[in-house]
């Protein structure tokens, strides 16, 4: 406040003789309570004094400012057409909900703001986007350090939602944006199914940046017309990059990405991933959104790996549908998967299963790329049947949970865990891809990727059972770093009778880059007696 004052920002000029000093001194307590007002407190007792001492002069000010002014009372009131409304006690059950100044709480200027503002927009949002405030008033009482609040807030007409009209389009069909649109004309006015029919079209490969443009008229509050301003990416997309990861090791990757096959809309993708321990090769065809909001593909991929003394040459071709929902995604998949597995001292296995599978997805967090509170809860089941074109019958279940839990302004928990289990009599006929392994830097810290399974002549080979937990802590050191400390323990196992937990202990650094979270640890592994440096990129889950 102090920095704010007249008297204090003149400090020190040459241009303030004894008269303009007399002004801005007695200016200063009108000053000072201005700058309190806003604050809650509107009784401060403030004390000034003026004189001379070695030929300057001084000037002091003594500042109490009370006690900081509660909200005593609020009232809320909605008026005009929505009053009309079949559900308008239930629109207004919402804007008390939502009301940020409810009685007991500090009256402050930038508050009693803030809750007007939050108020209007939960009319808003809802048929009557030209609700705008009629009336507010905050009535002070300095000696009682109490607010009375009202607010009126006044409707206006009832808007419904018109046709849409596309500019921007030469490159891909009009069906494209037609899918994704989830209101009809004459629909009520929904500022949520607009945002959402935005975000659904900015979310596609098909657009760069979307606009739309929906004017509010009092006058025309029927079908109002809904303008799609788009501007189209590049139908052909390629992408090479190098990197490196300390679970697989070096990478080099090459994608090309056709947007608009058959001019349809329909996205082709081809690429190769080259690891120090993994290679594949895939191919993929998606197809636009259907009625239902489901996203269509076809999928081919060709594997070699070669990890913890497992080889696998795998081929799997696959055809699955997905739809997200709010924070939900669902996706239902048939693949079918071949693959010939070796070890070292072992003669190879073949197997080859036809996979029904569903993935159910929840995620709501705070900052996909780099998020400090928030969940992630993924499960998954899928399974064969040996009489339909497998080796086994065999039915898996897993499911994996990321909790971020915020601890102060600058510091987060995160809590892991994971479980699976396939059931089925003879686990060497099941893809390997299938089993559980553990180990590396998103599972048990301290160990090698994937080193943490069913022991086989030196090698390790995928188990029917799976379950790690890891609790971590970081703090901001400086800007989007922090420091972190961690444990994880688990394992996975051919039976839950001859399972093993194995520990692992650390600290690391983590970066919240545009891009996502880089992390860096120093983990030691219990049972090895040695550190490992583990390097990802990801929100741990």
């Amino acid at each position: 406040m102090k920095q704010n004052l007249g008297i204090v920002r003149w400090r020190g000029s040459d241009y303030v003789d004894k008269e303009q000093l007399d002004r801005l001194y007695a200016a200063t307590p009108a000053e000072a309570r201005s700058l309190l007002a806003p604050q809650g407190y509107f009784n401060p007792h403030i004390d000034t004094s003026m004189r001379t001492e070695h030929g300057e002069w001084l000037i002091s000010l003594k500042v109490e400012p009370g006690d900081a002014a509660i909200v005593s009372d609020a009232n809320l009131a909605l008026s005009g057409p929505i009053r009309d409304e079949a559900d308008f006690q239930t629109i207004y059950a919402k804007l008390i909900e939502a009301w940020l100044l409810p009685i007991g709480a500090d009256f402050k200027q930038t508050a009693w703001d803030n809750a007007k503002r939050r108020g209007l927009q939960t009319v808003i949002i809802d048929r009557f986007p030209a609700a705008h405030i009629a009336k507010s008033h905050a009535d002070v009482d300095p000696d009682k350090a109490t607010a009375d609040v009202s607010v009126e807030y006044q409707s206006g007409p009832r808007f419904t939602l018109g046709p849409v009209t596309v500019d921007g389009l030469s490159r891909y069909p009009r069906e494209l944006v037609d899918r994704l649109q989830t209101f009809s004309p004459g629909e009520p006015y929904s500022q949520q199914k607009l945002l959402d029919f935005q975000a659904a079209l900015q979310n596609t490969p098909y657009f760069s940046s979307v606009f739309l443009d929906v004017p509010i008229d009092e006058s025309h509050p029927d079908q109002v017309p809904i303008k799609v301003e788009l501007t189209e990416a590049p139908i052909y997309k390629l992408d090479a990059g190098l990197g490196y990861g300390t679970d697989k090791g070096n990478r080099a990757s090459l994608a090309l990405r056709d947007s608009n096959i058959r001019r349809q809309g329909w996205i082709g993708t081809f690429g190769i991933d080259l690891q120090q321990r993994e290679q594949a090769f895939n191919a993929g065809l998606q197809f636009p959104n259907d009625a239902d909001g489901y996203r269509n593909a076809l999928s081919f991929q060709a594997l070699h790996q070669d990890i913890a003394g497992q080889q696998v040459w795998q081929q799997t071709l696959g055809a699955q549908r997905t739809r997200l929902r709010g924070l939900i995604e669902v996706t239902q998949a048939l693949q079918y998967t071949q693959s010939t597995n070796s070890t070292d001292g072992q003669p190879s296995t073949f197997t080859r299963a036809l996979i029904p599978s569903q993935t159910w997805t929840r995620r709501e967090l705070d900052n996909p790329n780099d998020p400090h509170s928030g969940t992630i809860f993924n499960w998954q089941i899928g399974g064969a049947a040996k009489s339909v074109l497998s080796t086994a019958n065999f039915v898996r279940a897993y499911g994996r949970l990321a909790w971020y839990i915020p601890a102060g302004r600058d510091a987060i928990w995160l809590l892991r865990g994971e479980a699976g289990e396939v059931f089925t009599r003879d686990p060497k006929d099941v893809p390997a891809d299938w089993l559980f392994r553990a180990g590396g830097s998103d599972s048990v810290r301290g160990y090698g990727y994937q080193t943490l399974g069913v022991q086989q002549d030196g090698a390790v080979i995928g188990g029917r059972v799976l379950a790690t937990g890891s609790v971590e802590y970081q703090h901001r050191i400086v800007g989007n770093w922090r420091g972190a400390v961690f444990a994880d323990a688990g394992g996975a196992a051919d039976q839950w009778n001859s399972f093993r937990v194995s520990r692992g202990y650390g600290t690391g650094a983590r970066w919240g880059s545009p891009v996502g979270q880089f992390a860096f640890d120093l983990a030691y592994g219990l049972d090895e007696h040695r550190i490992r440096f583990h390097f990802s990129l990801g929100v741990g889950f």
